[in-house]
């Protein structure tokens, strides 16, 4: 006698309020799905032509799926601002090199909290994965960003005050316990024109970008509106955390973020800019 495993994902991810369906059946997450084998494909024709880019297909194709993620957490009330976000993250790549896809998840992270667009309190699972997270996190300096980007939504998004004390403190210390164990050193690095470029336009973008419309998007579990304040202070997470990775390491903080975060900033400046500031 044999027996079959089935697991469906949309159970796993309703066991999550830190999870999205990324539903085939839409035409936006069509479109990413497509953006990131795109992505990749790309970069690997370059790479047989033996054109030397620096990116490497995987991290390319999860590079511009980041983006757009974050991007819809940043404008939920419109898909085109994730959809410019692929093409944007592709040339923000391949100008400044790969982003860290560890501190962009933790990025994600807390800007999907902080919105407030899955609609429900965090989970045990997903408490699991912040700490988790936190500590791999913990391998770099500028990691402290996504750790922090995730401290910042739990604590706007947890309504127990003491519980959310409690997973930021455990956070915390997963990170600052990975740091000492494997022993980051700090480094700060002077950011080439590039990198200057790609911080002015994530500093220009934010600015753009505040305060955000009220929007008309229903959270993803209870159906009550999202909330455009909540919206705005998402906005604020990604943009500040392109700064303080800056200021953490420079150039590298820079490249960490440009083709996720910053991208996607960019991205929701230009649908807002085409749109009439909608």
């Amino acid at each position: 006698m044999s027996s079959t495993l089935v697991l469906d994902p949309a159970k796993v991810v309703r066991r999550s309020s830190l999870g999205r369906d990324v539903d085939p059946r839409l035409p936006s997450n069509r479109l990413a799905i497509v953006g990131a084998l795109l992505a990749a494909l790309a970069t690997g024709l370059a790479a047989l032509a033996g054109l030397e880019i620096g990116l490497s297909p995987f991290s390319a194709a999860l590079g511009v799926f980041l983006s757009w993620a974050i991007a819809r957490e940043l404008d939920p009330d419109h898909p085109a601002a994730a959809a410019i976000a692929l093409p944007v993250s592709f040339v923000l790549l391949v100008l400044v090199g790969p982003s860290s896809l560890l501190v962009s998840t933790g990025l994600l992270l807390g800007a999907r909290m902080t919105a407030g667009t899955v609609g429900t309190p965090l989970r045990l699972l997903d408490v699991v994965g912040i700490v988790a997270l936190s500590a791999l996190l913990g391998t770099s300096v500028v990691g402290a960003v996504g750790v922090a980007a995730m401290g910042v939504g739990v604590l706007v998004d947890e309504p127990r005050r003491e519980r959310a004390l409690a997973v930021v403190g455990s956070a915390a210390v997963a990170f600052a316990a990975a740091a000492l164990v494997t022993g980051v050193e700090w480094a700060w690095m002077l950011p080439d024109t590039s990198g200057w470029v790609v911080l002015v336009i994530g500093v220009a973008a934010t600015l753009l970008v505040i305060p955000a419309a009220p929007p008309d998007t229903p959270t993803d579990r209870t159906g009550d509106l999202v909330q455009g304040g909540r919206v705005t202070a998402a906005r604020v997470v990604a943009g500040v955390g392109v700064v303080a990775a800056f200021t953490l390491a420079g150039g590298t903080g820079i490249a960490a973020l440009a083709g996720t975060s910053v991208a996607a900033l960019a991205a929701t400046s230009i649908r807002q800019i085409m749109a009439g500031r909608n």
